[in-house]
């Protein structure tokens, strides 16, 4: 009985050192003034970082929602954060040392919790928002560079991970920085050469998960009372990481197009990598009204993700809402010059 009870003590402490290294409750914690947040150079708004043991933390949520990751929800049972602008979904758990963007994994600083705050390193912060973060002195600021042309190394990282969650190629990636090796190092700053539209993220083409479809419609009845409804909207604004609660006066183009679709028996994911992972592939020759356009977005994301959903009309046109006009149609989608130059793939999800 002493035995276990000694081993449970044991255990105990262990368990115990693994948690408070966890939320940082015995760290050195020290304060900073609050902080102007610049974007590309522009001041955007305000932020109170802190310092532990040296590293610059930013607080979670605030970084979140400045950067537009506007739907937020919280576990608290695992202290984990999923967020989204509605292009991808983001996981980060306290204490983890691994975040997961989309169905990919990077290696991060493990985030803290503080005073029942969530906060995340300048290296984390800019590793799962396709961002370069710096802290500089001169002026007591955050500089936010989005999309990223730099990454930093965090240990774990390789080439073949740093190059993998960019969508680009090691090959690419080694030429971009004059690199003869392998050889990375923790903390050294990687310029990101950034993709075009045929180098985005292609897996999802290859997915074919079904999708429920509760209608007792014929296709062609389907298709149309979704374009039909689709059009009720134009003139809805956009908001990154709109939810349905938003709808139907704001939406993002994935929530807009999970609302059209799931009015009429189309249950479709909320982000638009994860409908991109539905149905199945259509040329750019074969699309048909009701197939879902994907699109990468480079003005906005180095890292070659699927960004951006719209739905085929037919006839060349594209009906989705849109970061700069919200709900429009855009005529001659793949002849337009920003959208081709984007276009990704289709996806078939009414069959």
């Amino acid at each position: 009985m002493k035995k276990i009870l000694r081993m449970t003590i044991v255990f105990m402490v262990v368990f115990g050192i693994c948690i408070t290294g966890t939320i940082s409750t015995n760290a050195k914690v020290e304060s900073v003034p609050n902080a102007g947040v610049f974007i590309n150079g522009k001041v955007v708004s305000g932020i109170t970082p802190i310092i532990e043991n040296g590293v610059y933390y930013l607080p979670f949520i605030e970084l979140a929602k400045i950067l537009n990751y506007n739907s937020i929800q919280f576990e608290e049972k695992t202290k984990t954060y999923e967020i989204t602008d509605g292009s991808t979904v983001i996981r980060i758990t306290m204490g983890g040392s691994r975040a997961k963007k989309g169905n990919e994994y990077i290696n991060i600083e493990p985030p803290r919790w503080i005073n029942e705050t969530a906060y995340v390193s300048l290296h984390t912060s800019g590793a799962i928002f396709n961002s370069y973060i710096t802290f500089k002195k001169e002026n007591g600021s955050i500089q936010i560079q989005t999309p990223a042309t730099k990454y930093i190394v965090h240990t774990g990282d390789t080439l073949y991970n740093i190059a993998r969650i960019h969508h680009i190629s090691v090959g690419e990636l080694k030429k971009a920085n004059s690199l003869a090796s392998n050889i990375i190092q923790d903390g050294q700053v990687l310029n990101i050469p950034n993709p075009d539209g045929s180098k985005g993220e292609m897996e999802p083409v290859k997915e074919r998960e079904p999708v429920k479809n509760n209608s007792s419609d014929s296709i062609a009845q389907q298709v149309k009372k979704i374009l039909d409804d689709a059009k009720n909207y134009i003139g809805a604004k956009y908001k990154y990481g709109a939810t349905l609660a938003d709808a139907p006066k704001v939406f993002d183009c994935s929530s807009y197009t999970q609302y059209v679709f799931g009015n009429f028996g189309i249950q479709l994911p909320r982000v638009s990598r994860d409908q991109a992972s539905k149905g199945v592939a259509v040329s750019a020759s074969n699309l048909k009204a009701g197939d879902l356009m994907f699109f990468t977005m480079n003005d906005a994301y180095t890292d070659g993700r699927v960004a951006h959903v719209g739905i085929y009309m037919g006839d060349g046109n594209m009906i989705h809402a849109s970061t700069s006009k919200g709900v429009m149609i855009t005529a001659n989608v793949l002849q337009n010059p920003y959208w081709s130059k984007n276009y990704l793939f289709s996806k078939r999800v009414i069959q």
